[in-house]
């Protein structure tokens, strides 16, 4: 395989992995787990809060609140993009090291 496809599988996998942290944080983290963020919770006063590794959203509550926080969007955003480009450096690094080795 060639080393550009190599990185984007790398890249890929690590975008995947990132938006699976995300999901997985949403669920631990919101009251009634991931359906309290998609809004098809039948909890009377949950909090639904969606963000790895910051929190950037944060809705219900018993004395309702709604909180959106567009730089922590953003910054997490930038840590997902530079997480799955290092993930294709990573995958990169490792092909041609495998390559190296086997001769």
């Amino acid at each position: 395989m060639t080393s550009k496809g190599v990185f984007s599988k790398g890249v890929l996998i690590g975008l995947a992995m990132f938006i699976l942290l995300n999901l997985l944080a949403a669920q631990l983290l919101s009251d009634c787990g991931l359906p309290a963020v998609l809004g098809m919770s039948f909890c009377s006063d949950d909090i639904a809060r969606a963000g790895f590794p910051l929190v950037f959203f944060e809705q219900g509550g018993f004395a309702y609140r709604s909180i959106f926080n567009l730089p922590s969007l953003l910054f997490d955003i930038f840590i997902g993009i530079a997480f799955a480009i290092l993930c294709g450096f990573i995958a990169r690094w490792l092909e041609k090291r495998n390559k190296a080795l086997d001769k």
